[in-house]
């Protein structure tokens, strides 16, 4: 019988969660949402935090960089162009991971680090494929690079197994949602006629690779961008940030397509076509997440953006031009 979704506090339901299972993954809002970054903030702030949660599994670093990062949050004076390229040097060529909250996770577990006695401080793993951008000067080495990195999603699963799960040990993940999902999602055109695609493969996705080899894992999408109150009415009501599980409720038991109305575009028909998740075919919320992170309505929201002084350094805005062409992108 479908009951109303009930909001609670949101730390104390994360790590409650972590009675039970050794991984959350927690979708971080969008890349760049400050109240996403404040939580989680409080989150490892929370005196409960290390004695529960050994790593935090971050999109927003090469490991490349692991033993770099691994020494900074460890205390090390380590020079700020050096440590800076665990998130300016990923596979992603654009700024996303430039904007500050992606930095100030580190510091803060840096900071956390310096109160703990060692054998409680908390590990950042970088989850991202280690690309070596010395070893790129143009589109084509980029291409035969690329090709020889692991897929995104497996590189970081793996990651996971060998520091995390082969080590008892528990973790928290932060990346974006659509790494996070249980099952397969279906895509439809909405031109007529409609045109129906194959499922997204399940290995692209962290938390299924892990659950298909016995991981345990309780994850928790973060809308940012759609107005719940059309799915349950009180919303509004609830206290920001609040954890809210979902099975049973309006809000689990409807399509992914309800939490996820953007498009994706494929060339078809030799041209690009663009496409939604089909709300039919494809799995309910309750079937991908095991809770949302409530922020409050998306007018609320606001968002972290690469800081004046990096915009306008020439170095960094040729490294972004660069990577971007080579890509087909532009900056």
């Amino acid at each position: 019988m479908t009951r109303p979704a009930t909001a609670i506090d949101p730390i104390t339901g994360v790590l409650d969660a972590f009675q039970l299972h050794n991984v959350v993954a927690l979708c971080d809002g969008g890349h760049g949402c400050e109240q996403a970054y404040a939580f989680r903030i409080a989150l490892i702030r929370d005196p409960r935090f290390p004695a529960l949660v050994n790593d935090i599994v971050v999109e927003s670093g090469n490991s490349l960089y692991q033993s770099i990062m691994d020494r900074f949050v460890s205390g090390e004076d380590i020079p700020d162009r050096e440590i800076r390229k665990a998130w300016q040097n990923t596979t992603q060529a654009h700024d996303v991971w430039d904007r500050p909250v992606f930095e100030g996770l580190f510091r803060e577990v840096r900071d956390l680090n310096a109160t703990l006695p060692k054998e409680r401080q908390i590990r950042v793993l970088l989850g991202d494929p280690p690309i070596d951008w010395s070893k790129v000067n143009n589109a084509a080495e980029l291409r035969e690079t690329s090709r020889a990195l692991e897929d995104r999603d497996i590189c970081a699963a793996r990651i996971i197994q060998s520091e995390v799960l082969a080590k008892q040990r528990r973790a928290l993940i932060v990346y974006g949602g659509m790494h996070l999902l249980r099952k397969r999602l279906f895509w439809r055109s909405e031109e007529e006629p409609a045109m129906e695609l194959e499922p997204i493969p399940l290995e692209n996705s962290i938390v299924s690779l892990l659950e298909g080899q016995g991981a345990n894992v309780y994850s928790v999408w973060t809308p940012v961008d759609v107005d719940l109150t059309t799915l349950q009415s009180d919303v509004c009501s609830w206290h920001t940030p609040s954890l809210v599980p979902i099975r049973g409720t309006p809000l689990g038991e409807v399509s992914f397509r309800s939490y996820y109305p953007h498009a994706m575009f494929t060339g078809q028909r030799d041209a690009l076509v663009k496409l939604h998740v089909d709300p039919e075919r494809s799995p309910s919320m309750e079937e991908q997440f095991n809770a949302i992170l409530y922020l409050g309505p998306a007018s609320d929201l606001t968002w972290s953006q690469v800081s004046p002084a990096l915009a306008a350094d020439p170095e960094y805005i040729k490294m972004r031009s660069d990577r971007c062409a080579w890509i087909g992108l532009s900056l």
